[in-house]
């Protein structure tokens, strides 16, 4: 196996050009799921959803190509692209947040190997150290180990996505032929085969997908502003005349709130306690307490109120108030 991943590093990796030439194999709806039962992250079949939307086409996102960092870079007069970091969380903010992810997704995906890596650290470090480099390259970042750490948390975190993606389409097929007859465009034939194998009979693998699965549907605390980072919201929530940050606390109200409604009681009950520990801090030192003595206390009251072992709240965007944003679940 490490021999592979070693050879992997020094082979240039052929860019996707967006199509691919799909098998002969005629497939019937009954080898796939309906459109009604299709997984909400599974690459859409557009022949089943043409059928199904009578004919009418119906446009989806398509593969990410990083067209809109491009078009920013020229219009710079192809400099590099201006990007900062969250004071209190440590995440990516500003204009260019977005299109600072989108290069991470393109450069992974170039240069990341799929076949033989069932974790994240069956990836040789010099790939790792390929993808900041092509960041730095396109970006006004500083080259020090800590760029490097966020650029690969990133990297990890979207590349982790973009094969739970794949695997969501493999299960959208209910049989191998299926599947090989309709390999996702941003791959090369041998990259799907591999997965799909992998995917099928890893006992390993299926079991922490199963596990993964059972956890995502027990989860009770949902936000309520989409896809945004927390680092972003706070970012532009933040007091313009000092550059002042929202606090975890208002942070998790924000974000977990509509029109001042909670969607759950466990999130509003993780808020109250909060609330009601750092004011009992508060009355026992006589005044109020740092960001830091808040932080610890959030965190406390979220881990007792929900009964769980990890004290940093649940989701796409996890946040720890005294460093880095980051996802610690592994590949």
């Amino acid at each position: 196996m490490q021999k592979i991943l070693d050879c992997l590093i020094f082979t240039t990796v052929k860019p996707y050009t967006g199509t691919q030439e799909q098998s002969d194999t005629q497939v019937s709806a009954n080898d796939m799921c309906a459109l009604a039962e299709w997984p909400s992250h599974a690459r859409r079949n557009r022949e089943l959803l043409q059928n199904e939307t009578d004919g009418q086409k119906k446009k989806g996102r398509g593969v990410l190509k990083g067209l809109k960092a491009s078009k920013k870079r020229y219009a710079n007069g192809s400099q590099k692209l201006n990007i900062a970091f969250s004071k209190n969380l440590g995440g990516i903010v500003g204009m260019n947040y977005r299109s600072f992810k989108d290069d991470v997704v393109v450069i992974m995906k170039r240069k990341l190997p799929l076949i033989g890596v069932r974790r994240w650290s069956d990836i040789h470090p010099t790939i790792h150290r390929q993808i900041v480099v092509d960041m730095i390259d396109r970006w006004a970042l500083e080259d020090t180990p800590k760029t490097e750490e966020k650029i690969l948390k990133i990297a990890k975190e979207r590349y982790r996505g973009w094969r739970s993606t794949l695997c969501a389409t493999f299960k959208a097929y209910k049989i191998d032929a299926a599947r090989l007859a309709n390999v996702p465009e941003d791959l090369q034939r041998e990259d799907w085969e591999w997965l799909i194998e992998y995917f099928g009979t890893d006992s390993k693998f299926q079991e922490i997908s199963q596990k993964n699965s059972d956890n995502r549907k027990k989860q009770k605390k949902k936000r309520r502003v989409g896809s945004k980072s927390y680092s972003q919201i706070s970012f532009e929530k933040r007091n313009k005349e000092t550059g002042e940050e929202l606090d975890c606390v208002a942070l998790w109200e924000l974000t977990h709130t509509k029109n001042g409604t909670w969607p759950n009681q466990e999130s509003q009950n993780v808020y109250d306690k909060a609330c009601q520990e750092i004011q009992n801090k508060e009355n026992e030192t006589q005044g109020p307490i740092s960001s830091e003595q808040r932080s610890n206390i959030f965190q406390t009251a979220y881990k007792d109120t929900l009964k769980c072992k990890s004290s940093q709240p649940p989701g796409k965007h996890k946040f720890n108030w005294t460093g880095l944003e980051y996802t610690p679940r592994t590949l």
